[in-house]
């Protein structure tokens, strides 16, 4: 027989609540933690009012990453989302990822996603191909771009 189990996770200011067997929450629990997404997670198991933390990386989000790097146009956007969907444990993204890691970081994507990916590894060698077809990597070029050259600093003349 399966014990019934209980998980709240806080996503920025929603609260999200799985409610079944152990092992379906605890796969949506694992979900949500390696992914990054959650800062606060706690267990409730068998419904004994009992709590557990649990514990989780500290992953900046998208949106306090997009506004910390200041991104000048399509491709550095691109390299910065790519850095945070790795920093989160996504290695590889696909076109339907980098247009979610768009909308969640509260910029509007290209009209068209791939294009603008292809752009970012033909201009400017930020991103790499995945292991297959339509997935794609941030390559150590990109990587090195975001970390160490955004935000740009702009040079006054005086």
């Amino acid at each position: 027989m399966t014990t019934e189990a209980r998980a709240t996770i806080t996503v920025d200011n929603t609260v999200v609540t799985f409610e079944g067997p152990q092992e379906f929450v605890d796969a949506q629990v694992a979900k949500y933690i390696g992914s990054g997404v959650s800062s606060d997670s706690r267990t409730n198991k068998g419904g004994d009012g009992q709590s557990s933390d649990l514990t989780t990386r500290a992953v900046l989000t998208e949106k306090k990453l997009v506004l910390a790097k200041k991104p000048d146009g399509h491709s550095e956007t691109i390299a910065v989302l790519a850095f945070a969907l790795a920093e989160s444990g996504i290695s590889e993204f696909s076109e339907e990822d980098m247009r979610k890691a768009y909308i969640r970081a509260g910029v509007r994507p290209p009209k068209v996603v791939g294009q603008a990916i292809r752009d970012a590894k033909r201009l400017n060698d930020f991103v790499d191909y995945g292991s297959q077809r339509g997935r794609y990597k941030l390559s150590n070029h990109g990587d090195r771009t975001v970390r160490f050259d955004l935000p740009r600093q702009t040079e006054t003349k005086g």
